[in-house]
C-alpha cells in the first residue's frame, strides 16, 4: 500500500511539473496582440523568434533578433499609414531598445515633398512618410528593410548626422522586394530620393545677366549709329 502511494505521489508530482512547464512554454511563445491597442507599447522580443507588431492594422514593424530585446515602441501609425518595416539584429548580448516611428521630423528637415541638401550640395527629396529613431544600450549589427514601391524604388537609406547636421546616405540594395541597408549604429533613419541636379541655377542666372548685357549693348550700338 505504501509503495502504491509513493508511485501515485511521484506521478502526480511529474504531472504538476509538466503542466507548469507547458504553461510557461505557452506564455513564452505568445505573440503580441493584433492590432497593438495604442501608439506606445512594450514587449520582450525573444531570441530567434520573428516577431511582428501591427499598429491600427496598417503600420507593420517586424523584428528578427538573435538575442532577447526588451523593446519600447512608439509608432504614430495614424499619420504613417500602411508601411512595412523590418529590422534584423545580430548582437552578443541581450539588448534594451527604444524605437519611435513618425511620418515626419520637421526639426531635421523631413517634411513630405521637401528637398534636402547635404554638404556636397547633392539634392534629395523626402516623400517616404516614414522615419525611425532607434536607441540601444549596446552595439550590434543590424539590417534595416522597408517594402519597396513605385515612390521609393530609387531611394536610399540615410541617417541624420548630428555633428554635421545633415542626412548621410548609405549603400542600399533592392532585395526580395525591400530596400535594404546594413549599419552598426543607430540614429534617425529614413528613405530619401536622389534628385537630378539638372542645369545649375547659377548658370541660368549668369546666362540671363549676360543676355541682358548683350541686348543693352546692341541697343546702345544701334542708337549711336543713328
Amino acid at each position: 500500500m505504501i509503495k502504491i502511494k509513493k508511485i501515485l505521489f511521484v506521478l502526480i508530482s511529474i504531472s504538476i511539473l509538466f503542466s507548469i512547464f507547458s504553461i510557461s512554454s505557452v506564455i513564452a511563445s505568445q505573440g503580441p496582440p493584433d492590432p497593438i491597442p495604442s501608439e506606445q507599447f512594450q514587449w520582450r522580443v525573444l531570441a530567434n523568434n520573428r516577431t511582428q507588431f501591427m499598429f491600427q492594422q496598417q503600420t507593420r514593424l517586424t523584428f528578427n533578433c538573435n538575442v532577447n530585446v526588451d523593446l519600447h515602441l512608439n509608432c504614430d501609425s495614424s499619420e504613417i499609414g500602411a508601411k512595412n518595416f523590418e529590422i534584423q539584429i545580430d548582437s552578443n548580448h541581450d539588448l534594451q531598445m527604444n524605437m519611435t516611428c513618425t511620418e515626419e521630423q520637421v526639426q531635421l528637415g523631413l517634411q513630405k515633398g521637401h528637398t534636402l541638401r547635404n554638404q556636397h550640395r547633392n539634392r534629395y527629396r523626402y516623400q517616404e512618410g516614414f522615419c525611425v529613431s532607434i536607441e540601444c544600450n549596446d552595439s550590434c549589427q543590424a539590417k534595416l528593410m522597408i517594402q519597396a514601391n513605385n515612390r521609393n524604388r530609387n531611394g536610399q537609406w540615410a541617417y541624420y548626422h548630428e555633428g554635421n547636421q545633415e542626412w548621410v546616405t548609405v549603400p542600399t540594395e533592392l532585395k526580395n522586394g525591400s530596400l535594404v541597408c546594413e549599419t552598426n549604429h543607430f540614429s534617425v533613419w529614413t528613405i530619401i530620393i536622389p534628385e537630378s541636379e539638372g542645369f545649375p541655377l547659377i548658370y541660368i542666372y549668369i546666362g540671363v545677366i549676360v543676355g541682358v548685357i548683350v541686348v543693352i549693348g546692341i541697343i546702345i550700338f544701334l542708337v549711336k549709329r543713328k
